[in-house]
Formats: structure tokens, C-alpha cells, sequence
């Protein structure tokens, strides 16, 4: 039997592999993480700067980009110990203990299933919406601009989601080669699409686009005087720079950058294991950082640091269009069909890729805890044919679906913040990963993780300064009512699904111990590849 990295023999699971094989290159990689980043949420972020009066987007940005590349080297580096997928799964229950390990997972797999079923209505909101009625503006054609408004619909969303889930799903299904090579070519086209976008920013920047007279074109003329106007009777529009408020804000872009470590997911299928991660995680967030403080600066000069706080201001009810993200200005500002196109095109792929990415992360976990023993055996099998867990795909399906139509056509779930409990996980296994050289030494000796500067683990120096910094994050994403829901409920619910997940646990356990299966000794190897 061969050795695992804990020291413990192998041999206590029922068959010799998952199943699973590493057909991921460092470079799909790559895109998943920048993909997983969301670069498309900094619309969310613009639209509510106004909240934080004197704060600079740009240098919270920065902040936050340097604690992510902190938490993506620590995760990159912990992810080439256990190499397996499943994320946190793995390494917290093999290092630290089951219980932890599983319901850190159960907590993130939950939330990831959740918002694999929003996000897909968050495409249509960011994305379809803007540029059908902006193109229904330009062309005079009122059938755009309706079929616009529907696909930002309660039955639009849901429409338009469950087809892109099934569709994603079944990419899936088919395995991860498929899945990324598809991805490559859409991520391809959205990304420059996206360059497009941040060009004609540049552009109207320098006076090559004006904005104030396009969009009193389309909104009325005195339009754009009238919002500065409302503007600011509701907020600052030229306050002085604050830096407690730049310190507030950086939980926006920091929940931007922080989630490309999920690839961790899928690290039984990645095929360099040694540094596919460590190269793939901080260079997207980077990257990823990189165009989200350049799509700030530019939002600013070209349309205009007062335009974008009198928009966020006035809410929608006193805006002149039917949309006030940033894209929407944009399109107005180089009133080009075809450039409305690609700038909201990039929207639509982008976000619609960060539901599917987060629907990895949950077929993974599915798929760890059948393979422990945590879940029913169905929910690890893979297909022989396509390589990919297909009950643990049709279970993330058929609930993110769920989800979906919840959040469609009922207001139960407008309340929930996923964020803060996944942001949690993110600063425990960081932490935990800086310490690990110490408690776990032999495994980190003898894994790929171990370098060190003048005799200190990196993983111990990056890890300490990204949790010390994270941990900043996550007490104002609990504390902010400006970035989240933060009722009682809500809380409560957060809390909750860690309960969940103990009992659970507890619950699993015993039914397996009932069966003969020696559990613990499960934990105490890696699992199977």
C-alpha cells in the first residue's frame, strides 16, 4: 500500500480511484480563478461608491488586491499538499480535524450551490437588460428595449438561468476538458470584449466621446444637468478623501478577489500539481485587480467622479434611463450599437461564468464527502466515460434550479448574504495553512509547499499577513448594513448552516460507523485520486 502525505498507510476506501483525471492545464486555470474573481461585480461596486463619501475606489482596490494575493499564495501552496479536489475539504479534515474539515465544507458548498442559482439572475440584471433597452434606445425599436425589460424579470431570470445552468451542467457532465475548452473560447471573447469596454473609457476620457451631450440625447435635454441637480440634494458629489472610508470600502473589491482561490475545488485535476495553483491563483487576482482598478479610474475620468455618485444616489426611481450601471453610461457615452454590444456582451459572459464556476466548486465538495463516506456512495461515483461525478453534478443542478426559482418569484431568500460565512472559511484555512508547517511538520517537509525565506515557511509569512488582513474584511462585512443584509435573521442563518453541517457530520458518521466502516481511519489519508 502506498503512503499517504499524513504518514498513514493507504487502503481503507472501497475502490483505488475517484474516478477524476488531471486533464486541467495552469492556463484554463488561470481563467478560472479570474472567471470565479468576477471582474463584472465592480458595476456593484461603482454603483454603490456614493455610500462611502471620500473613499478611493482605486486605493481600496489596491489594498485589498495585496491581502488576495496574500490568501491565493497561502492557498496555492496548501493546495499542492493535498492535492485532490473537493477545496477546503481536503486539507482542513486531513489537518486540523473531520468535523472542522467538513463543515467549513458543508458552509461553502451550500453557498456556492446558492449563488450558482442567483448569479445566473444577476446576468440578465448586468448584463441582458442594459444592452437590449440601451440598443432599443439607439434604434428607436421599442420591442428591444421590452424584450430587454423581461429578461430582467422575475420569469426572465428564471428562464434565462435555468437554460444557462442546464447548459453549463451538461458541460460538466461531459467533463472538464470540454467544459474548458468551451470556457477558453468564450472567456477569450468576453475578456476582450471587456478590454473594449475599458477602451472606450480611455477614450472618453480624452474627449473623443462626450458624455454630457449623449446623454441628453437619450435621456431629455437638461438631463444630465437635472442629475447632478438630484444628485446633490441626495449625497457629497465632491467630497474630500477620506481614509477611514477608503479603509470601509475595500470589502467591495476584496469580494472580488478573494474567491479566485476556488479553484482549490478541483486540484485533483489539475495536472501540474506541484504549482498549478501558486501560478494560476495570484496571477489572476492580479490580473483581475489590475482591470478593476483600471475600469475605476476610468469610470471617473470619462463620465465623471460626481456623474457616478449622483447615479448611485438618486436611486432608479429619479434616473432618467432604464439603468444606471456603469456599462449603461458607457454605451451611452460612445452611442455606437455595436460597441453597446460588445461593452454589455463582456457582462453577460463574464457573469454567467461566475455561476458556472461556482457550480465546480459544489460538484467537487458533493463529490469529497461521497468519497469519505460523508454523503451517499452515489454522490462520489464518476462516469467511466466522461470522467466527471455525475450525481453529484444532477444534485448541484436540480438545487441550484431550486434556488433559482426561489429567488425568482418569491423575496425569501433577498435577504441572505453569502459573503460573510464563505469569507470565514477563506481566513480560517489561510490561517491555518501559515501554521501548518509547524503542526503538521513531516508532511510539510516533504511536500512541494515547502519554501522558505532565510529559514521561514512562505506559506507561514503569507498566510499570517493575509489573515491579519482578511480578518479586517470580514469583521465589516459582518458589520457593514451598507455591503449586506446584517438583520438577526440573517446571521442566524449563517450560523446555521455551520450547525448544519456538525450535524450532519455527527449524523453521517454514525450511520457509517453502523455499516463497519472505520471512519476515522479515512481521515487519516488522503483520499483517492
Amino acid at each position: 500500500m502506498a503512503a499517504s502525505a499524513t504518514g498513514v498507510a493507504r487502503g481503507v476506501f472501497t475502490r483505488t480511484s475517484s474516478g477524476l483525471v488531471r486533464t486541467v492545464g495552469t492556463t484554463d486555470t488561470f481563467f478560472y480563478c479570474l472567471i470565479q474573481l468576477a471582474i463584472t461585480f465592480v458595476l456593484y461596486n461603482i454603483a454603490f461608491w456614493f455610500i462611502y463619501p471620500g473613499a478611493s475606489m482605486e486605493l481600496a482596490s489596491a489594498f485589498a488586491l495585496v491581502a488576495a494575493v496574500l490568501e491565493g499564495i497561502t492557498y496555492g501552496l496548501f493546495g499542492s499538499i493535498y492535492p485532490r479536489s473537493g477545496g477546503e475539504y481536503v486539507p482542513l479534515s486531513r489537518a486540523v480535524h473531520p468535523l472542522v474539515g467538513f463543515v467549513a465544507s458543508f458552509s461553502q458548498t451550500f453557498w456556492q450551490t446558492f449563488v450558482t442559482g442567483v448569479i445566473v439572475a444577476g446576468a440578465c440584471t448586468l448584463g441582458w437588460g442594459p444592452m437590449l433597452t440601451m440598443l432599443g434606445l439607439q434604434t428607436g425599436n421599442e420591442t428591444l428595449t421590452n424584450i430587454g425589460l423581461w429578461f430582467d424579470s422575475p420569469t426572465g431570470w428564471f428562464v434565462f438561468g435555468t437554460i444557462a445552468i442546464v447548459l453549463f451542467m451538461y458541460m460538466l457532465y461531459r467533463g472538464m476538458r470540454v467544459y474548458f475548452s468551451v470556457q477558453r473560447w468564450l472567456f477569450t471573447i468576453a475578456l476582450g470584449a471587456y478590454v473594449v469596454f475599458i477602451l472606450v473609457m480611455i477614450l472618453g476620457s480624452v474627449g473623443v466621446f462626450n458624455f454630457e451631450a449623449n446623454f441628453d440625447k437619450y435621456a431629455g435635454a437638461g438631463a444630465y444637468a437635472s442629475l447632478l441637480k438630484d444628485g446633490a440634494a441626495a449625497t457629497d458629489l465632491n467630497p474630500p478623501f477620506s481614509g477611514t472610508q477608503t479603509l470601509y470600502y475595500t470589502i467591495w473589491p476584496a469580494y472580488l478577489f478573494l474567491f479566485a482561490v476556488l479553484s482549490l475545488a478541483f486540484s485533483g485535476e489539475i495536472k501540474n500539481v506541484k504549482r498549478g495553483q501558486l501560478i494560476a491563483i495570484p496571477v489572476a487576482q492580479i490580473v483581475g485587480g489590475v482591470l478593476v482598478i483600471l475600469t475605476s479610474f476610468f469610470a471617473r475620468t470619462s463620465v465623471g467622479s460626481d456623474t457616478l455618485l449622483a447615479a448611485g444616489a438618486v436611486g432608479a426611481d429619479k434616473f432618467p434611463l432604464h439603468y444606471s450601471w456603469l456599462t449603461m453610461l458607457a454605451s451611452v457615452m460612445a452611442d455606437n450599437v455595436l460597441l453597446t454590444i460588445i461593452i454589455n456582451l463582456s457582462v453577460v459572459i463574464l457573469t454567467t461564468y461566475v455561476a458556472a464556476s461556482t457550480a465546480i466548486y459544489a460538484t467537487r465538495g458533493v463529490l469529497a464527502w461521497g468519497i469519505d463516506g460523508m454523503a451517499p456512495a452515489k454522490a462520489g461515483e464518476v462516469s467511466d466515460r466522461y470522467h466527471s461525478p455525475t450525481y453529484a453534478i444532477l444534485t448541484v443542478t436540480v438545487l441550484a434550479i431550486g434556488v433559482l426559482a426561489i429567488y425568482s418569484f418569491t423575496d425569501w431568500f433577498k435577504w441572505i448574504a453569502a459573503l460573510a460565512p464563505m469569507s470565514m472559511v477563506f481566513l480560517f484555512t489561510t490561517f491555518v495553512a501559515a501554521l501548518f508547517p509547524f503542526f503538521k511538520r513531516e508532511a510539510y517537509e516533504a511536500s512541494p509547499a515547502k519554501i522558505e525565506i532565510f529559514g521561514v515557511p512562505l506559506m507561514t509569512i503569507t498566510g499570517l499577513l493575509g489573515s491579519a488582513m482578511m480578518a479586517y474584511m470580514v469583521y465589516r462585512a459582518v458589520v457593514d448594513e451598507n455591503f449586506g443584509p446584517t438583520t438577526p435573521i440573517t446571521r442566524i442563518t449563517m450560523i446555521g448552516i455551520f450547525v448544519l453541517g456538525a450535524i450532519w457530520y455527527f449524523v453521517a458518521r454514525y450511520i457509517r460507523q453502523r455499516q463497519g466502516v472505520n471512519v476515522a481511519a479515512r481521515f487519516q489519508e488522503i483520499p483517492i485520486e
